[in-house]
């Protein structure tokens, strides 16, 4: 699949604080790389890791296309579809460039107090600092199979 930017991609880590209201910093060079018909709006939802994910407006439209177009009379489809929508939210970063958590989806992602906020090209990822650090072992002793998608990639 061959996926179309609709403006910078989103890049870099950036630690942060969230609030006592569920409010976390979108970090100024990624609030920049959002498209401005986006208006500053994010779709937050779950992520396939533990974590947050925040989709650009733009990126979640083809995603729901493509979600439409499955077969519905595939009960595994429908699971799938329900699922991922289901906790999806419009969020969008006030004037200070914070934007609120969903509570539901800060509970999914274990979100305590630190955050890590991670750029992934079409779409940011909110996690929480320690269950990233977890999450990241898993793969330490995974280096062959690293080597091969850096080889796949071309770098």
């Amino acid at each position: 699949m061959i996926l179309e930017l609709t403006g910078n991609s989103f890049t870099g880590s950036y630690s942060y604080t969230l609030d006592a209201k569920g409010r976390v910093n979108i970090p100024a060079k990624m609030r920049k790389a959002l498209n401005p018909a986006n208006d500053r709006t994010f779709m937050a939802t779950r992520g396939a890791d533990p974590c947050v994910i925040l989709y650009p407006v733009d990126i979640w439209k083809k995603i729901e296309e493509k979600l439409i177009n499955l077969n519905k009379g595939r009960a595994l489809n429908r699971y799938f579809t329900r699922n991922f929508i289901r906790y999806a939210e419009a969020v969008q970063y006030d004037h200070q460039g914070r934007v609120a958590l969903p509570a539901e989806l800060i509970k999914y992602a274990g979100i305590n107090r630190s955050v890590e906020i991670v750029g992934m090209i079409d779409r940011i990822e909110v996690w929480d600092q320690e269950r990233l650090k977890e999450f990241e072992k898993k793969f330490a002793e995974r280096q062959d199979e690293l080597e091969a998608i850096a080889n796949e990639v071309n770098f």
